[in-house]
């Protein structure tokens, strides 16, 4: 049996930050006994979709890189495979919202681009998820990858998690976990989250870990995540051994 982690926390607007939070995160997770950790939708930044302001585009970076180059870092002293998101920039006018898989012995294995690119229009008119502005939708298809624990995973991100298809293909893909990433904070996707996620574990015959931000993010939207992040079994059972409560020194650091 192959332990794996989900670890959420808020952004921050400093990278340096991030990393750090990440650094921070994988390393407890390792400490716990996890081999395989996987963190929230664009990590090394905040959810900058809330508005449409081009200075956003220079938290993209390319992969490799020098934020992928310090958590494989990570990943290789701690012996941890991880799933790793962020702003993907390949070429100028070309950009994608991203994952990369890391393995234990530090390898880029490959990458996951988000497919499904999301508009979000509030009642009041107001946007308040502009991704189409940022984001190219995903070329890649809808990759597994086989990591030396033993394990083949699939990524979905965020809004892709709401097409069925999607995480058909990566259990037809001999995927035995599903790793779904996401900066979520909108109270109808709350009362679904589970929903969904327990539906494609059982459908496909894989476990599902959804990985949320929790809190806000500093210098960005006001808006919180709701964290919730979980792990389900193939037959639709949530692991519950989590404790919201005492995670508080995370989402505050």
């Amino acid at each position: 049996m192959v332990k794996i982690a989900g670890a959420q926390f808020a952004g921050s607007t400093d990278r340096g930050k991030n990393l750090d939070r990440i650094v921070r995160a994988v390393t407890e997770a390792a400490d716990g006994g996890a081999r395989v950790v996987c963190l929230p939708e664009l990590s090394t930044s905040i959810y900058f979709c809330y508005e449409a302001n081009h200075r956003h585009f220079d938290y993209a970076e390319s992969i490799p890189g020098p934020s992928t180059e310090e958590v494989s870092a990570v990943a290789k002293r701690l012996g941890v495979s991880v799933v790793f998101p962020l702003f993907e920039r390949v070429a100028e006018g070309q950009f994608y919202n991203s994952a990369v898989v890391i393995s234990s012995e530090g390898q880029l294995l490959g990458r996951y681009r988000k497919h499904s690119i999301p508009l979000s229009v509030a009642r009041d008119g107001r946007i308040t998820a502009n991704e189409k502005m940022y984001f190219q939708p995903g070329n890649l298809g809808f990759p597994t990858f086989r990591l030396p624990e033993g394990l083949t995973i699939g990524i979905l991100i965020c809004y892709d998690r709401h097409f069925p298809e999607a995480a058909r293909i990566i259990g037809l893909g001999g995927a035995d976990v599903l790793f779904v990433p996401t900066n979520t904070w909108r109270a109808p996707m709350k009362d679904v989250w589970e929903l969904e996620l327990r539906a494609h574990a059982v459908a496909n015959v894989y476990y599902v870990c959804g990985v949320n931000k929790v809190g806000a993010d500093e210098g960005g939207s006001p808006d919180s995540f709701f964290g919730t992040s979980l792990i389900v079994d193939p037959s639709g059972k949530v692991y519950r051994d989590r404790r919201p409560d005492a995670y508080g020194p995370i989402s505050r650091a």
